[in-house]
């Protein structure tokens, strides 16, 4: 299931207009529907840093960011990753 999972976004993430890109899974890799998917992510090296974050929504998105699953909020200033599993109903493969 090639669906996006956000913090905002697709690989590239808002947060408090600061920008964090997703680094595992790497581009073009899928996680599946029952089973774990862990997400890790860095900033841009710009401020404001992932240890003024706080507490982010997350969220698993389509392509076209319709939301098909919450995923508990997270404190990104304490944590670079996080380890879910996508829901089967989630759909499809979506690239768009």
């Amino acid at each position: 299931m090639a669906l996006a999972l956000a913090l905002f976004s697709l690989q590239s993430i808002l947060c408090v207009q600061a920008a964090l890109y997703v680094i595992v899974p790497a581009s073009g890799s899928t996680c599946h529907g029952g089973e774990e998917c862990t997400v890790q992510w860095l900033d841009n090296g710009e401020a404001p840093l992932l240890a003024s974050f706080g507490v982010c929504s997350v969220g698993l998105y389509t392509g076209d960011n319709q939301l098909v699953q919450t995923i508990e909020p997270l404190d990104v200033s304490a944590s670079h990753s996080l380890t879910f599993t996508p829901i089967p109903e989630a759909g499809p493969t979506s690239d768009t």
